[in-house]
């Protein structure tokens, strides 16, 4: 039987799983807070790497980190999830080099799926992307428990 992780134990657990992501590297996400059914993630957002043909950061880049944000919301829960369907509204963007955050959190578990929501603000806390993500169970981390 697979130990269980404690909460503290937890967040330094998917620390490392994330960090053995190099697509993590890539787009340059971080895990900023992880709690049950919570998850807090940031990318150092910069036209210069993520922009599109206009100088401002490509939706592209702000979806994968909203994307990311729901699979790390699913990892709260001891789910293995692979996305089924998202739906996304762009509201602000940003043509500036800056610290951009992504809030997920769970909407509804069942046995076989998770709804999960994810909203994107910028440095000035303001809303810049909003996101449903219905995400397909794939697996369990037997180390997460049920609640913690």
């Amino acid at each position: 039987m697979t130990k269980k992780l404690t909460a503290a134990e937890i967040p330094a657990w998917m620390h490392d799983r994330f960090a053995e992501n190099p697509f993590m590297h890539l787009a340059k996400i971080e895990i900023a807070e992880v709690k049950w059914g919570y998850a807090k993630l940031s990318m150092a957002a910069d036209p210069k790497i993520h922009g599109n043909r206009y100088g401002a950061v490509h939706g592209g880049a702000l979806f994968t980190l909203a994307d990311t944000a729901l699979g790390a919301v699913c990892y709260t829960i001891g789910a293995m999830v692979v996305t089924m369907s998202a739906s996304i509204n762009f509201i602000k963007n940003t043509m500036e080099k800056e610290m951009v955050t992504a809030e997920a959190t769970l909407l509804h578990k069942g046995r076989s799926s998770v709804v999960c929501k994810v909203e994107i603000f910028n440095q000035a806390k303001e809303l810049m992307v909003e996101v449903t993500g219905t995400m397909f169970i794939v697996g369990h981390f037997d180390e997460i428990p049920e609640k913690w």
